[in-house]
């Protein structure tokens, strides 16, 4: 049985938050804890660069930029030791929750989780890694450095999953990369970790969560949109559209947010972004299975009808199968097709998909 690390042991009677009893049929409500409001967002410890503060397991961290001053989350970079580490506050019933999940994970070399804690501080400590997928995606790497980056990735997703862990907002720039370049072999690529695991959920076996959109615009699935029944498988349908990405170097679904009537903000994008989705993977028995699972009385079934009536002659569907480029073989559309499912029953699970014939020559 994995035992967490040492420091984390005081930490062994946490809450997990999980359910004791279970109906199997039931779509649960969220069982992660609710955001507070302000007044009891974490208070920024630090007046000034140069604070130091000491881990529970001994490690002295000195704080020396601050990477985001949210009300509700603060996140430095610190050294110790010579080495890069990220510190992260969050509201105590998250910390106490994301804690008690992340023991679970603590050891896995593809995901970045809590590595050290800041006694009295409600503060995570990470591992630093250089860059994120949003930019490296656009340096000079081969297509099997690309496989390497995805697989390490996917292999954190599968880990989560075997938890029964939903990561819940995947995208490019939730996954992190280290690495160097050399004069012979151009970059070389030491680590990948899928990264901020703080929102992520315990979901049971055959439970999902709903009323809620999970991730961001660009990268969400379909039922993640409409506030569908979320459960692992919308990282799956995220995961696709990351890998895309990164072979592409395009976010697909991106687009201008339509504005708001008289100077009003952004309104939600997501008509649009279903109607491009809708457009580029959905089979029409496929799509047929989706409203079922959406459950008859789901507000966005009209919407749907509306946006498959909208496709003709003069609005072509642009399937991802019939998409032309050098970088999209017969092997990688094929897995983006099982992880794309509009019917999240369908789509392939991430060890499935590491078992993919697209991922068979990487080299570890």
């Amino acid at each position: 049985m994995h035992q967490p690390p040492a420091w984390l042991a005081d930490h062994a009677s946490l809450p997990s938050f999980e359910l004791n009893s279970l109906d199997p049929e039931l779509l649960l409500p969220p069982l992660r804890p609710q955001r507070l409001v302000s007044p009891s967002a974490p208070a920024d410890p630090f007046a000034h660069i140069g604070a130091s503060l000491h881990g529970r397991s001994g490690r002295k961290y000195v704080i020396k930029q601050v990477l985001q001053d949210r009300q509700d989350r603060h996140v430095y970079l610190a050294e110790a030791d010579h080495q890069k580490f990220v510190l992260k506050t969050l509201f105590e019933p998250e910390y106490n929750y994301a804690l008690s999940l992340q023991q679970k994970l603590a050891d896995s070399p593809y995901l970045r989780a809590v590595r050290d804690t800041i006694p009295g501080e409600n503060m995570f400590v990470n591992e630093y890694l250089s860059d994120h997928l949003l930019n490296f995606a656009w340096k000079d790497i081969s297509l099997a450095t690309q496989k390497r980056v995805l697989r390490d990735a996917l292999r954190g997703l599968a880990l989560m999953h075997a938890h029964d862990i939903a990561h819940l907002d995947i995208k490019a720039n939730n996954i992190m990369v280290d690495y160097h370049e050399t004069q012979d072999r151009g970059i070389v690529v030491d680590k990948v970790q899928l990264s901020d695991l703080e929102d992520s959920t315990h979901i049971p076996p055959r439970q999902a969560l709903r009323g809620i959109q999970v991730g961001n615009h660009w990268w969400r699935s379909p039922e993640a949109h409409v506030k569908g029944a979320i459960n692992k498988q919308t990282d799956i349908f995220s995961f696709a559209i990351v890998s895309i990405y990164l072979l592409l170097r395009r976010v697909i679904f991106w687009m201008d947010m339509p504005q708001g009537g008289h100077g009003a903000a952004p309104s939600d994008p997501s008509f649009a972004i279903l109607e491009r989705q809708i457009s580029h993977f959905a089979e029409w028995d496929d799509l047929d299975d989706f409203l079922e699972y959406l459950g008859r009385s789901h507000p966005w079934r009209s919407s749907f009808d509306k946006m498959a009536r909208s496709f003709g002659s003069g609005n072509p569907r642009r399937p991802f199968a019939m998409w032309k480029s050098d970088v999209l073989d017969s092997d990688f559309k094929d897995l983006i097709r099982k992880m794309t499912h509009f019917d999240p029953r369908k789509r392939i699970t991430a060890q499935q998909a590491l078992d993919h014939a697209w991922f068979q020559e990487v080299k570890n």
